[in-house]
């Protein structure tokens, strides 16, 4: 399959803003690359190739005005092996996310998963996703049920099974990430406890959890709030994340309308997690 990559080049300052604005144009795939000087990032996402990528691609040259744009012609192979070049493994905590081919640490104190993003965003790398990692490292006790909403690679639902949750709702609207994370849960042997599903935020899910993780973007968080309220259990925490520290507050507004309790906000590199409870 043919994909337009889209290369952003910010300087630090922006990077978070960047992130942002594409991650909500091209859910297929998100990067910071090591290219140029300490006072540039360059982030790296993917579009289809078709008329609908042609209009994301023009509404991301509006909105990232006047950060330098540029764009290339790639097939999936030339993305995994740009991902692999630079893949490296990643600690969060106990959780030690591995990509797939390389040999595993003599350390037998973690909690290995192995990755293979394809085109789905989620190798580990990213600050969002470690927000959420910790999360569940923190709340994620063992028996408990856990959604994973916008699950990409399927990565923090294959950690959360391997930190003992007894049942895991994988979901993401994107069927190339769910085709992902279906690969990845496999590779993982957590088949048993994890369900990856194509779907519509939490539209039609009546499974009720302990724990939601949301990695998703500030506009889209507000939009399902009530859905997050609806699917806790008594006493269960959401964490949301995928979004710069300035939209926090709205993020934690948007939540406590739906009725969720706030309990606090937390930060790393330049993005945000806010945490609410039942």
């Amino acid at each position: 399959m043919k994909w337009t990559e889209v290369s952003v080049r910010v300087s630090p300052s922006q990077a978070a803003w960047a992130a942002d604005v594409l991650l909500r144009r091209c859910p297929r795939g998100l990067a910071e690359v090591s290219e140029g000087t300490p006072r540039r990032r360059v982030l790296r996402a993917y579009l289809p190739v078709g008329r609908a990528g042609r209009a994301a691609l023009a509404r991301l040259r509006r909105e990232l005005a006047p950060a330098t744009l540029t764009t290339r012609r790639v097939d999936d192979r030339t993305w995994l092996d740009a991902w692999k070049a630079r893949a490296k493994p990643i600690a969060v905590g106990r959780v030690l996310i591995v990509p797939s081919g390389m040999p595993l640490p003599p350390r037998r104190d973690r909690v290995v998963v192995r990755v293979d993003p394809g085109m789905a965003f989620g190798s580990g790398e990213h600050p969002t996703t470690q927000l959420c990692l910790a999360a569940i490292e923190r709340l994620a006790r063992r028996g408990a049920v856990v959604i994973d909403l916008g699950t990409g690679s399927g990565v923090l639902a294959i950690a959360a099974a391997r930190l003992g949750a007894a049942r895991v709702l994988a979901l993401d609207n994107d069927p190339v990430a769910v085709e992902a994370a279906r690969a990845n849960v496999r590779a993982n042997r957590v088949g048993a406890r994890v369900t990856v599903r194509q779907a519509d935020g939490l539209r039609g899910v009546r499974l009720r959890a302990d724990l939601i993780v949301a990695n998703l973007t500030a506009q889209t968080l507000a939009a399902v709030a009530p859905d997050l309220r609806r699917c806790l259990a008594p006493g269960g925490r959401v964490v949301g994340s995928g979004f710069a520290p300035a939209r926090a507050r709205a993020v934690a507004r948007g939540f406590e309308a739906a009725g969720l309790r706030l309990v606090g906000v937390e930060h790393l590199r330049g993005w945000s997690a806010v945490h609410a409870a039942a």
